[in-house]
């Protein structure tokens, strides 16, 4: 349930600030709240137009449950936070001015613990509360919302040779220098991430290893790598500057412990799905953990070792019985293979234990598509559509689903946004033009103008 794989993470701004995506408008001299939260949406926008979203729930919801912890802890803000996931081996997160919290799979993938992403991320939550960029913006005269999105969205993406250049091809430099992070911002960010990360009962001593990893991580690539370092400099200093306030903490504090299960599970999936496949095998050889094994199986069906999947996936099935995640593999599995009877047990054993695994919902909704059981199917697809309405993956087997019944209309229009989400400008447009030649009531216009809007939303950050 990932979208098609993107081109390298340096490409996200590209034709984004040309005068076509820039209304003069949009023109302003005070960064207000309203401007903040514009800017977060289009942000938002952006990223899933150029970036593949991971929909993984194990990783997702994960992922943005760390970050409400955090949440809970710092001072009302006056817009909502959005978290995403993003697929690509950066070791990179980011939040922008509005509350967009986007953390990649390169981090899950690297980090240890969850002190060490809560470090990470109270770090980057501390740059919205403390309005770093925003006051940056606040002070321009020449920024728009659509030059401002681009311009964080190549510091923010990484640094680099190729974010670089698209910078200084398009906005003159001191635009550019404007949305970097200085000392004093990064001084300002470690400060109040650290009270954060306290008052969340996470140990402090998770930013410090969070950037010790960073910098380890960074110094075996070539300049061009695009890495946190990049809009967050002079980390040495950081890491020394961190470590003597953690030490004029009581023992108490430094010595927070927390669970760390949530995390491995989410690093587990991260690994296997989405890091290297000899990275992952080797993260995975101990085989004392149904992580292991189900990381391992995972790993060999990839390779259409299907013996060895299933011998593996069973293992962790065994060693964990209850576990919504590795009956979800195996159920996974199953119907890969095209064994719908196994593939419904284990898929049903994972959505009792977790009502909220969607994924195995999604699974368990292709075994039902797949015998033609389409009324049954569609429910369970809509039940997946709750908690990822944009995963185009889901919505083109839910639109299929909808025309095998007989709904044209609706299922035309399931098909267009599917391409749309799934950025495919060509095929969302064929589809949408048969479901205009389809739309007879006003509800039905309406929607088709509703789903015309995304797209054009969408489009303007387009290759």
């Amino acid at each position: 349930m990932i979208r098609k794989a993107a081109a390298l993470i340096m490409v996200l701004v590209l034709a984004v600030i040309s005068p076509l995506h820039v209304s003069q408008a949009a023109l302003f001299k005070d960064f207000s709240v309203a401007d903040e939260k514009e800017l977060a949406k289009e942000f938002e926008i952006l990223v899933k137009a150029r970036m593949p979203i991971v929909e993984d729930p194990e990783i997702k919801l994960y992922v943005r449950s760390v970050v409400e912890r955090i949440l809970k802890n710092v001072p009302p803000q006056p817009f909502a936070f959005e978290t995403n996931v993003v697929y690509s081996p950066v070791l990179n997160a980011f939040a922008t001015p509005g509350g967009y919290v986007c953390v990649f799979t390169g981090l899950l993938v690297n980090l240890e613990d969850e002190d060490s992403l809560a470090g990470v991320l109270s770090h980057e939550i501390a740059h919205v509360t403390q309005r770093h960029i925003a006051s940056r913006i606040d002070r321009s005269k020449y920024l728009s919302i659509g030059t401002v999105a681009a311009l964080i969205g190549a510091a923010l993406a990484g640094g680099g040779d190729g974010s670089g250049a698209l910078i200084a091809g398009s906005m003159a430099a001191t635009q550019a220098t404007l949305l970097s992070y200085g000392r004093e911002d990064e001084s300002d960010a470690d400060k109040f991430g650290l009270q954060y990360m306290l008052k969340s009962g996470y140990n402090p001593k998770g930013m410090a290893k969070s950037f010790q990893v960073l910098q380890d991580k960074s110094l075996g690539v070539g300049s061009d790598f695009p890495t946190y370092l990049s809009t967050h400099p002079n980390i040495n200093g950081r890491i020394a500057t961190v470590n003597a306030y953690i030490r004029t903490l009581t023992q108490a504090q430094q010595n927070i412990k927390n669970d760390n299960a949530g995390f491995l599970r989410a690093k587990a999936v991260a690994v296997a799905y989405y890091a290297d496949a000899r990275f992952a095998e080797n993260y995975f050889s101990p085989k004392k953990t149904a992580y292991d094994y189900m990381g391992l199986g995972v790993i060999a069906s990839k390779r259409n070792q299907i013996r060895q999947a299933e011998e593996y996936l069973r293992k962790a099935v065994q060693m964990a019985p209850d576990d919504a995640l590795m009956n979800r593999e195996l159920g996974r599995f199953y119907f890969s293979v095209g064994n719908f009877g196994q593939a419904k047990k284990y898929l049903r054993k994972a959505i009792a234990v977790n009502p909220k695994e969607y994924m195995a919902i999604f699974f368990y909704a292709r075994t039902l598509d797949s015998e033609n059981n389409v009324y049954e199917a569609q429910r369970e697809y809509e039940k997946v559509l709750k908690y990822a309405p944009q995963d185009g993956e889901v919505l083109n087997f839910y639109g299929r689903v909808l025309g095998r019944q007989g709904k044209e209309f609706e299922g035309y229009m399931q098909l267009a946004l599917a391409e749309i989400y799934q950025n495919n400008e060509g095929r969302a447009l064929s589809w949408l033009k048969k479901a205009e030649a389809l739309a007879k009531t006003k509800e039905q216009k309406d929607e088709l103008k509703k789903v015309q809007a995304i797209m054009a939303e969408r489009k303007k950050y387009w290759k």
